[in-house]
């Protein structure tokens, strides 16, 4: 059976302000490694643990709180990407950083998917780890900021609308998408801006919204247009442009569905 190795952390200082980070790697060469060469501190990080298996970290991530998971990505048993998915499915804000000795476009695939905030080979590159490191202490710094924002005027909602801290956020996000409506908008974007992944920021803004987020997005596009249509004299493929549409016929298609009439004859009557 594979054993459990986790290395003694003693001489590790706790600090209230400290992110927490979990290490795993089969490897234990490498383990050490992560240990001993990354300044932690200087990252204003402490190692919660550092084990050999999936099994074990999993174990911790029951126990501990963890900010950051620093996984080798091919494990046995349990690989990084299996112990990546369920740490993601308990903390959803979790930042992972995945290291491997294989340069794996399926596994690169993979990590991408999960918005991780590295992909580090080995053997690692202290500076590319730390990079990573860095990378995923901005996002959860962001994460806080925007956490502890009010929301802005002009999203259309009354501020007792927004008194949850995700309401707080999506209101940010709504906001967002109005300032970009004549750009491509996308979730991914928004995602990038905000510091989530996509799946997490969707899943936020249905809950909070009732609604997608594509079907937003759609809505308060097809309202500016009307406005546009009531209130200018722009050309019909100039307000599809000012909504964000580059493509006229399906813009044109897209108000049809929406309003019940072409963009001509919703301006004729209005």
């Amino acid at each position: 059976m594979y054993g459990t190795y986790a290395l003694p952390l003693s001489h590790l200082r706790g600090g209230v302000n400290l992110y927490k980070v979990l290490l795993a790697d089969d490897e234990i060469i490498d383990l050490e490694g992560l240990r001993t060469f990354i300044p932690w501190k200087d990252l204003d990080m402490e190692v919660v643990a550092a084990v050999n298996n999936g099994f074990a970290a999993t174990s911790v991530l029951e126990r501990e709180h963890v900010d950051i998971l620093v996984t080798d990505i091919r494990m046995p048993n349990m690989s990084g990407l299996e112990l990546a998915q369920k740490a993601l499915e308990n903390n959803a804000e979790m930042s992972v950083i995945f290291v491997s000795g294989h340069q794996d476009f399926h596994y690169l695939k993979q990590a991408m998917s999960m918005n991780a905030c590295g992909y580090v080979l080995k053997p690692m590159d202290d500076k590319e780890l730390i990079d990573s490191l860095v990378k995923a202490r901005n996002g959860l710094e962001q994460k806080k900021k925007w956490r502890s924002h009010e929301a802005p005027s002009g999203t259309g909602a009354p501020m007792d609308q927004w008194n949850t801290k995700n309401g707080k956020l999506i209101a940010q996000v709504m906001a967002a998408v109005r300032d970009r409506l004549h750009e491509n908008i996308t979730l991914k974007q928004l995602a990038e801006q905000f510091c989530f992944s996509p799946n997490y920021l969707g899943a936020l803004f249905k809950e909070e919204t009732g609604q997608n987020f594509c079907d937003y997005v759609t809505k308060v596009r097809m309202e500016k247009a009307q406005e546009l249509l009531r209130s200018t004299t722009l050309k019909i493929y100039e307000v599809a442009e000012q909504v964000g549409y580059r493509y006229f016929p399906y813009f044109s298609r897209q108000f049809k569905e929406t309003c019940g009439m072409t963009p001509l004859e919703y301006r004729r009557r209005h």
